[in-house]
């Protein structure tokens, strides 16, 4: 049982872990590429930051269903009970 538990915090600190990771360096390259992008042609600045914000809430639906896995794994775990 004891073993169970753990592992399943784990896998938990895990999914969050690594989504948490991937999504922030990919947030750190496409905020680089959206500024060099604006600095090369300031008008096209409105279609750039759309782009931009439709990636960045992408990535950050990516977390949130890491934390949705998390929490099945520690609180839903049917192997717990």
């Amino acid at each position: 049982m004891n073993l169970v538990v753990g592992l399943s915090v784990l896998g938990a600190a895990l999914a969050i872990g690594l989504a948490v990771l991937g999504a922030s360096i990919g947030q750190g390259i496409a905020v680089s590429k959206a500024t060099e992008a604006v600095g090369k042609n300031p008008s096209a600045k409105p279609e750039v930051m759309n782009m931009l914000f439709i990636g960045l809430l992408t990535m950050i639906v990516l977390i949130l269903f890491a934390l949705a896995i998390a929490i099945v794994l520690i609180f839903l775990n049917p192997f717990i009970h």
